[in-house]
């Protein structure tokens, strides 16, 4: 199995303080000797508003704020939990406490030490709903406080056993912030991040780059190697794709899977592929209010999406059918789930079910980026063929999230990565009220509590795979294909790794002369 057993992590941490060997991003080329020096340019995907962890909901922002800041705990390509501002932990038989020991001597770009009370407060401050951190929701049903044990230890106590916790302080949860710095900022903190990570930050043209330079106080001596790092918003694809060919960038996130051809034939470039991902792609709607509060509505629509046609028009049949969120190559992912096939006469027949026998009409949001047209527009042709008519609203990728965050947009399509745990993607997306719950449902928060009250995998395992069967078969979202993961570099980036989150981390990175 591609993933190793996450309670091999508790069970050694139960026993004594945990310690993991290596680097946490080691890749394939790390036996080559590391060189000092450059500039890493970066082709980014512009959809950041802030670079402050505390706040941050987008996905671009964590690919920037990988390099400024630190978590507690990190994982590492085979999505093991592997040391990070944490050198150890322990996790008591109970399941209920949990006492990480800091590394020594770190200190944040400002100067100040990031010990134990830089960890408490960046702890409480998430917890404090006042402060009405998006993160909050993460673990706050979980922890009961978190206390110092002298300088360099922090002991976490728990509400009951919570086997997710760790995979959530290897995000945004357990990113550390300059307690200084945010007393100085305030919520501008977004806009002038103070981290521990091995870059310090520069500058942010919005639409235009994210500058960062290596941080030369690094706890993690002799790291990093590059001089630093430009992340350059390009939203075209295409244009990264060819940047990267003709030398401008080094490389580029998200490229356009029908652009991988061409740029594994360029000269003095090379792709770093991960197939198959954790990177979906769905449509998703308001389950609580008209016109998709009808469940045989969404099911209908379902069963009118041909998963094999956008497979091969939009992947190059390099792609995966997604039946629900769960992919076959993690350890949760029980193969008796039942999706949707492809059957219009069905789709008919729930049409006229839920009221619209002469067919139904409805607007469906899109980013204008090539990639979300294409999408919207091949989903437009299948479900003409059922007699469901879409008239395509192109909006801006940068606003896109938050308008469906604040129910500005009802159908929408819309994308998501694994995370180290099942619980931190289901929960964020499908709990009652949860920050990221951007469709209104409610209808598996039990499910939810009992699969993340235990660590006895097996027992989670099959929670899970009734979770998933619930919400494919109540359809809040509609899961179309799992996205290989490229990443177009030129030929001297060496050691880049694909972490399963789908995030692209560039910290461990060095060019070769």
């Amino acid at each position: 199995m591609r993933r190793r057993e996450f309670l091999r992590t508790t069970a050694a941490a139960a026993a004594g303080y945990a310690l993991a060997k290596g680097g946490a991003f080691r890749g394939a080329e790390a036996a080559a000797a590391p060189r000092r020096g450059g500039t890493l340019r970066v082709g980014w995907i512009p959809n950041a508003h802030t670079l402050d962890p505390h706040y941050s909901v987008d996905f671009a922002e964590r690919h920037v704020l990988y390099a400024m800041y630190n978590t507690l705990v990190a994982v590492n390509p085979s999505f093991e939990i592997v040391p990070e501002l944490a050198r150890a932990w322990k996790i008591e038989p109970n399941g209920k406490v949990i006492t990480f020991q800091l590394q020594p001597g770190v200190r944040f770009h400002d100067g100040t030490p990031c010990d134990a009370a830089a960890v408490k407060w960046n702890l409480d401050f998430i917890l404090d709903p006042a402060n009405n951190s998006p993160t909050q929701k993460l673990i706050g049903p979980f922890v009961d406080g978190v206390q110092t044990a002298g300088s360099a230890a922090v002991v976490f106590h728990l509400k009951q056993p919570y086997p997710g916790l760790l995979a959530a302080l290897a995000e945004r949860p357990g990113f550390m912030v300059s307690p200084a710095a945010w007393q100085k900022y305030g919520k501008d903190l977004g806009r002038h991040p103070v981290g521990t990570g091995p870059f310090e930050f520069v500058e942010w043209v919005s639409d235009d780059h994210v500058a960062l330079r290596r941080f030369g106080g690094y706890w993690d001596q002799g790291k990093p190697y590059l001089d630093g790092i430009v992340y350059r918003v390009i939203p075209d694809p295409a244009v990264r794709g060819t940047m990267v060919r003709t030398g401008e960038l080094d490389t580029a996130s998200s490229p356009d899977p029908k652009d991988i051809p061409g740029l594994e034939r360029a000269q003095n470039v090379k792709v770093i592929t991960e197939n198959p991902s954790g990177h979906w792609w769905a449509t998703q709607w308001r389950v609580d209010r008209p016109p998709f509060n009808s469940k045989a509505l969404r099911q209908a629509i379902a069963h009118g999406v041909d998963r094999d046609e956008f497979v091969k028009v939009m992947l190059g049949g390099r792609g995966t059918v997604a039946k629900g969120p769960t992919p076959s190559n993690v350890w949760w992912y029980n193969d008796g789930v039942k999706g949707y096939t492809y059957d219009p006469a069905k789709a008919k027949s729930l049409l006229a079910e839920a009221g619209h026998p002469g067919g139904f009409s409805a607007e469906f949001a899109t980013d204008n980026t090539p990639l979300g047209l294409q999408f919207a527009e091949l989903l437009q042709q299948q479900l003409r063929k059922v007699n469901v008519n879409i008239t395509i609203n192109p909006v801006n990728p940068a606003d896109m999230y938050q308008q469906v965050l604040a129910a500005k947009l009802n159908w929408a399509r819309t994308d998501w990565t694994l995370r180290g745990d099942p619980d931190g993607l289901l929960r964020i997306l499908f709990y009652t009220g949860n920050f990221a719950n951007s469709t209104g449902y409610s209808g598996v928060d039990r499910l939810l509590r009992d699969a993340s009250s235990t660590y006895d995998r097996s027992i989670r395992k099959k929670v899970y795979g009734e979770i998933e069967q619930r919400v494919i078969d109540d359809a809040p979202y509609v899961w179309l294909f799992y996205v290989p993961e490229y990443e177009p570099t030129r030929t001297p980036v060496q050691n880049f790794a694909w972490i399963p989150d789908s995030v692209p981390r560039y910290r461990d990175l060095w060019l070769a002369a």
